[in-house]
């Protein structure tokens, strides 16, 4: 299978890049390296240092005839995104559309996207919400990803482009960058250490 990984450099999209290949998928990795690094790079995959809102990535998808598109790029601090909302809303709004309008140009099949476990319910009655818990998101962040799964519904809907959101909580482990709000259990094993 043909798969690209957006934010391929970055912790989770390089460990998923890893996993689709030890399977003996083909991967392409789109990353402009603004979080992601490098050394966190697949070397059998091929990879294109752009935005996802560049235009020259109608031409990756348009030569990689991918099957699975999985969006792993992402402006990812919350507080960056209280702090400017439009670039908060650029990357993780439109850099997300433009994705779904070239799977439906280029008939891919699925789109997977990295929402959020946590900042789409906001703060929360019961502890921990379920899905069908009340989405109240208090950050442009957690409205961005709650808008993507938004366009993603349209997308099937409309396209049959086959979506999936990964609600992700706190995830941990390899490659894991123990600075910033993001790496709570890292950073807590850090101090414990």
């Amino acid at each position: 299978m043909k798969v690209m990984v957006t934010g391929g450099a970055g912790f989770i999209g390089s460990n998923i890049t890893d996993a689709y290949i030890s399977a003996g998928h083909e991967v392409t990795v789109v990353d402009d390296l603004s979080t992601g690094k490098e050394n966190n790079l697949n070397p059998k995959a091929k990879f294109y240092k752009t935005d996802i809102n560049d235009p020259s990535v109608e031409g990756i998808f348009k030569n990689g005839r991918f099957e699975v598109v999985n969006n792993h790029a992402a402006q990812i601090d919350v507080r960056k995104s209280v702090a400017d909302p439009l670039f908060d809303a650029k990357i993780n709004i439109l850099g997300s559309v433009h994705l779904l309008e070239n799977c439906r140009k280029y008939n891919v099949k699925k789109f997977i996207f990295a929402s959020s476990g946590g900042t789409i319910y906001g703060e929360c009655n019961e502890t921990p919400p379920d899905e069908k818990a009340p989405k109240n998101p208090m950050s442009p962040y957690g409205i961005a990803k709650l808008v993507v799964e938004y366009y993603m519904n349209y997308y099937s809907e409309v396209f049959k482009i086959n979506t999936v959101s990964m609600r992700y909580g706190n995830v941990y482990g390899p490659r894991q960058d123990p600075h910033g709000e993001a790496g709570v259990v890292a950073i807590f094993s850090l101090r414990m250490l």
